[in-house]
């Protein structure tokens, strides 16, 4: 029993529990950070929802607000009560926005129900007005949707330039807390280490700009050669 169970642990883990896998004493330690079944579930949904996007207009519309808004009603319904979807509980806070971010604070790593219920379900509510964008605001939004692949492996490592940047302007060096294993096995945080958020939303909002020609040069060059290894980005 017990000891069959902890044989078998290295599977749950790389099948769903994710953390640390140790591949015997003098083995090397593997880390999962996403787990097969909520990532291949997350895969296995998208592949039956492109048939959606093939209906007509109105009945895609139709079905976009129905699944997002059920996504959110059921995420809503779950975690208000603690009864199911994520390791730990919400908890009411000193103030109201402390409350609302225990509430919303769901574990991605790996993935729980409720942290996809809550970014899939609004994603998806949000394609009906998406698709009604045009000119300047749809022609950025859909060079960054043609390659989200693309724009998810530039973005990390412009993210973590411009972190070493705001250090090196902050403190004269880059902290050696950046250079370590982030999120698998992060070191303490230094004291005082942190920014607010302005200063986050504008590193965000820097990085998208930067990130927008490379991304719609690069949709360029896979419209212009659909099919092979771009069509993976």
């Amino acid at each position: 029993g017990g000891e069959r169970a902890a044989a078998l642990q290295w599977l749950w883990q790389m099948l769903y529990g994710g953390g640390p896998v140790s591949l015997g004493q003098d083995g090397p330690a593997l880390f999962v950070l996403y787990s097969f079944v909520p990532w291949i579930g997350v895969i296995a949904c998208g592949y039956a929802f492109g048939a959606v996007l093939r209906w007509p207009d109105a009945r895609r519309r139709r079905a976009c607000l129905a699944i997002g808004l059920s996504a959110i009603a059921l995420f809503f319904v779950l975690r208000w009560g603690n009864l199911y979807g994520n390791p730990s509980p919400w908890k009411p806070q000193a103030t109201a926005l402390l409350s609302a971010l225990s509430f919303v604070n769901t574990r991605k790593y790996p993935a729980s129900l409720l942290f996809l219920l809550m970014t899939l379900g609004p994603t998806i509510l949000a394609i009906p007005l998406a698709e009604r964008l045009r000119g300047r605001v749809g022609g950025v939004l859909q060079a960054f949707g043609r390659v989200p692949l693309f724009f998810y492996v530039l973005h990390i490592a412009v993210v973590h330039l411009a972190a070493v940047g705001l250090s090196i302007a902050r403190y004269g060096t880059a902290i050696p807390w950046l250079l370590g294993n982030h999120p698998v096995f992060p070191p303490e945080r230094p004291d005082g280490y942190g920014y607010g958020l302005p200063v986050v939303w504008a590193v965000t909002a820097g990085v998208i700009l930067l990130l927008y020609v490379p991304c719609r040069r690069f949709a360029a060059r896979k419209a212009e050669n659909p099919g092979g290894w771009l069509s993976f980005f």
